[in-house]
């Protein structure tokens, strides 16, 4: 009976050893999750951490590497005028042509009588000289340069010209012409308008309000663009 017994007693115990195998598995199955949950989520946050810097970084090189143009300083429009007022004041003191310093930039108005024959596109000789000296500081400049025709009130009609607006476009042109293939500043740079007898100067009634509308100004503008 007490052999009997042991035996029952010890086949009985069996089941307590297959349970503590079971749960050292489960255990170890856990802990097995766990440490590659962990190994796989911190990477991740640790990755995102650093791409930041190198963005901001990359973002602020192609700042530095791309900077806006700077417009022409106004210092530099002031010491061109005062250059021209003294370059050209012979012919400043002689009425023949103004210098002024305007919002728009700098304008050299150069009047019909001396520097174009009358009711003609063509640039006279004495013209030249003025417009050379003119020249001279728009190459120095990045400035754009428009030039601007106009004429007086009284209306014209010849065999060139059938209006006011086509002589004061055609002398704005020739001055252009001068310009570009006397002194040698690039045509890109250069613009032509045409204003006719809209933008006065002085009133039309007399001789001498009519003698300072005709003119064309050189306008070295106060923007790089026309």
């Amino acid at each position: 009976m007490i052999r009997k017994r042991q035996r029952l007693l010890t086949g009985t115990d069996r089941w307590m050893i297959s349970w503590a195998d079971l749960l050292t598995l489960l255990f170890a199955s856990v802990v097995v999750l766990y440490a590659s949950a962990a190994r796989n989520g911190f990477p991740a946050a640790h990755t995102t951490k650093a791409s930041n810097p190198v963005t901001q970084t990359d973002t602020h090189s192609k700042r530095l590497e791309s900077p806006k143009p700077e417009s022409p300083k106004k210092d530099d429009l002031a010491s061109s005028f005062d250059r021209l007022r003294e370059s050209l004041s012979g012919e400043i003191g002689a009425g023949n042509l103004q210098v002024s310093l305007e919002t728009r930039g700098i304008v050299v108005s150069l009047r019909d009588r001396s520097y174009f024959k009358s009711g003609s596109d063509e640039v006279t000789v004495a013209a030249l000289n003025s417009i050379g000296e003119v020249a001279s500081v728009i190459r120095e400049l990045p400035n754009s340069v428009r030039l601007e025709g106009h004429s007086d009130s009284v209306p014209i009609h010849t065999q060139k010209f059938r209006d006011n607006w086509s002589l004061s476009a055609a002398r704005s042109a020739a001055v252009l012409t001068a310009l570009e293939l006397r002194f040698g500043i690039p045509a890109g740079r250069l613009a032509i308008a045409a204003y006719a007898d809209n933008q006065p100067l002085a009133a039309n009634e007399s001789a001498e309000g009519r003698a300072r509308n005709r003119r064309v100004d050189i306008v070295i503008l106060s923007q790089r663009n026309i």
